[in-house]
C-alpha cells in the first residue's frame, strides 16, 4: 500500500494503544536490512516493523486486485495495486472516514516532520514532493495519478508499463474501486492484528 493506507493504519494503532508506529511506517521503504540493525529508537522502529506486516499481507497472491492486475503488469502489480487503493482512499476519503481528509494529511505529514532529524538519506525529497504537492490529497484527481505514474515510469527500470496504469484502470473503474477498498480494509485489519500478536 503507498503512504495514505500506511498512514490510515498507523493512525487507527497509535491512537488506540498509544504507540508511535506512523513515522517507522511512513518511511519504511527508506530502512533497508534487519531491523535490529536499524539505527532508530526502539519505539519507532514498531513503525519499520509494521510497514513490513503490511506489506506482506498486501504482498499476497490472493490480493484481491492481482487477478485484474497481474496479466497487464507483471512485477509491477503491487506498485499498481498501491497506488490505486490511494486513489479511491482519497476520492472516497469522507465517505468512508467520516474526516476531512486534509485534516488527516496534514496531521499525518506534521507527525513525521518531528522526526526530521532522522530522515533516511533519501527520504527528504520524498517528503518534500509528498508535502508540496499534497499528494495524499491530490490522489484522488485521475490527472495527478497519471502524472505520479509517469514519474515512476522514469524513475524505475523497465517501468514504461507503468505509464498505462491509468487508461487501465479507467476501463474497470468501479469493479476496481471495489476491490481496492475492500483490499484495503482487509489488509488493516489483518496487519493490525499480526503486529499486536508481535509486539505483545
Amino acid at each position: 500500500m503507498n503512504f495514505l493506507g500506511h498512514s490510515l493504519i498507523s493512525l487507527e494503532i497509535d491512537e488506540n494503544i498509544n504507540k508511535e508506529t506512523l513515522y517507522g511506517n511512513f518511511t519504511g521503504d527508506f530502512y533497508k536490512g534487519l531491523i535490529e540493525r536499524i539505527k532508530i529508537s526502539e519505539n519507532l522502529k514498531e513503525g519499520i516493523i509494521l510497514h513490513r506486516i503490511i506489506d506482506k499481507t498486501s504482498d499476497r497472491k490472493e490480493n484481491l486486485l492481482n487477478e485484474l492486475l497481474v496479466e497487464k503488469f507483471g512485477i509491477f502489480k503491487g506498485i499498481v495495486s498501491d497506488m490505486y487503493i490511494d486513489h479511491f482512499l482519497s476520492k472516497n476519503f469522507y465517505n468512508l472516514f467520516n474526516k476531512n481528509i486534509d485534516n488527516i494529511e496534514r496531521k499525518i505529514l506534521n507527525k513525521v516532520e518531528e522526526n526530521k532529524n532522522i530522515f533516511p538519506k533519501d527520504f527528504e525529497r520524498t517528503f518534500n514532493w509528498l508535502n508540496d504537492k499534497n499528494v495524499m490529497v491530490n490522489y484522488k484527481d485521475i490527472d495527478f495519478l497519471e502524472r505520479a505514474f509517469q514519474g515512476l515510469a522514469k524513475n524505475i527500470r523497465r517501468g514504461e508499463i507503468l505509464n498505462s496504469a491509468v487508461a487501465e484502470l479507467k476501463k474497470n473503474y468501479n469493479l476496481f474501486e471495489e476491490k481496492s477498498i475492500k483490499e484495503f480494509f482487509y489488509v488493516k485489519n489483518e496487519s493490525i492484528k499480526v503486529f499486536l500478536k508481535k509486539i505483545f
